[in-house]
């Protein structure tokens, strides 16, 4: 089993970031596939293209709400069909369960799974996350996900500031908000806060700082 979907009945706001950058969408399902990576360049654009318009006739949803996030071995073949021919049985199996996301991403090291509270600033939300330790040959995965109103500006300034407290090297981060309605919307500072609370105790470590 290596694939994955989360779907959220509004709009979410999705941010990943990996070694080779930020990607930011909107929509409403997270596709998520460990194992191989997409490959750089025009031909990962047109898999993604095709795997995300495949996930849409399944789900009944437009393609452009639908985000492919796949993470793994670089440099390898990557077989589109392998992940269409999986969606009818994926779309079927959607529950409220997280045990599917922590197997998909195992890569045969530690799996951790935890929640944390936001601050007062934002009453009853939250963001849990997993985290899965990486290969010799793939990067770490971890997914977040907060049901605190957070756009994608705000989630990247937040990740850029719990990523320089905490050693993150050699990991994709996947945060996802969903923007609940009645939610209270989330600062920056809160959101870092948060998440920084939250990757210590997935079990990142403060990085370390150079001594003048």
């Amino acid at each position: 089993m290596d694939v994955a979907m989360i779907v959220s009945r509004r709009d979410c706001s999705i941010v990943t970031a990996t070694s080779q950058g930020l990607m930011t969408q909107s929509g409403k399902v997270l596709l998520l596939h460990n194992g191989t990576a997409l490959p750089d360049g025009p031909r990962g654009h047109e898999i993604s293209q095709e795997v995300c318009q495949a996930a849409g006739k399944c789900m009944d949803e437009a393609p452009d709400d639908i985000a492919l996030v796949a993470s793994g071995a670089k440099g390898q073949y990557f077989r589109p069909s392998l992940l269409i021919h999986s969606l009818k049985t994926l779309t079927a199996g959607l529950g409220t369960d997280s045990q599917p996301l922590e197997a998909v991403l195992d890569n045969a090291g530690d799996v951790t799974a935890y929640q944390v509270a936001l601050s007062s600033g934002t009453p009853g939300c939250s963001l849990s996350g997993v985290a899965a330790d990486g290969t010799a040959d793939s990067d770490g995965l971890c997914v977040i996900m907060t049901d605190a109103q957070a756009g994608s500006a705000v989630i990247e300034g937040a990740l850029a500031q719990a990523k320089a407290a905490i050693d993150t090297e050699n990991f994709t981060f996947i945060v996802m908000a969903n923007g609940m309605a009645g939610s209270s919307p989330c600062s920056q500072e809160t959101l870092a806060d948060g998440l920084e609370q939250l990757l210590k105790k997935l079990g990142f470590q403060n990085s370390l700082k150079a001594c003048s």
